[in-house]
């Protein structure tokens, strides 16, 4: 079934328009929703990509995807959570981190800290090939920059990381 996407302007605000999965047209912004989930270890979980997956097949990357019509961004992170690695947070679990807006995208980030194993991740086979823990040093370097995020991007992961990794919002 294809999924349907509300359709945004430039400041977050709902146009009243949807459109089917894809890549919205000029003036147009779709919602999307990453998640940097912690481990009571302070350890970063991560996702290795579907080699299947339309853009960046096989890529080591974090949680996260598109809201779908009538979802807000929290509502999309506890889906996607759920859904690709089989962690269930509850809204109270979550710290909105920020919001970028690129290429007709507006994402928002959330940070949340759960004490679970690798062994209680129940992968989505079509989303996900397997997961693994990382350290901050090797989110910010090995995963995030290797991945192409642009500067502005992992200075506002790297911000809200180190208030979540000195227990400011934890």
């Amino acid at each position: 079934m294809t999924e349907i996407w509300d359709i945004y302007d430039r400041y977050g605000n709902r146009t009243g328009r949807t459109m089917k999965r894809g890549i919205p047209k000029e003036g147009d912004y779709m919602l999307c929703v990453h998640i940097y989930l912690l481990a009571s270890d302070n350890r970063f979980l991560i996702q290795k990509r579907s080699e299947n997956k339309e853009s960046h097949p096989g890529e080591w990357d974090i949680t996260g995807g598109a809201a779908i019509s009538g979802e807000s961004s929290v509502d999309a992170i506890l889906r996607e959570t759920e859904e690709e690695v089989g962690i269930k947070l509850d809204e109270k679990d979550l710290y909105y981190a920020g919001r970028f807006v690129k290429e007709r995208r507006i994402i928002e980030l959330f940070f949340a800290k759960k004490d679970f194993e690798l062994s209680d991740c129940h992968v989505q086979k079509e989303e996900v090939d397997k997961v693994a823990f990382v350290s901050y040093d090797e989110l910010v370097g090995d995963i995030l920059m290797k991945r192409g995020r642009s500067r502005e991007y992992v200075e506002l992961v790297s911000k809200a990381a180190m208030e979540f990794l000195h227990g400011e919002n934890s």
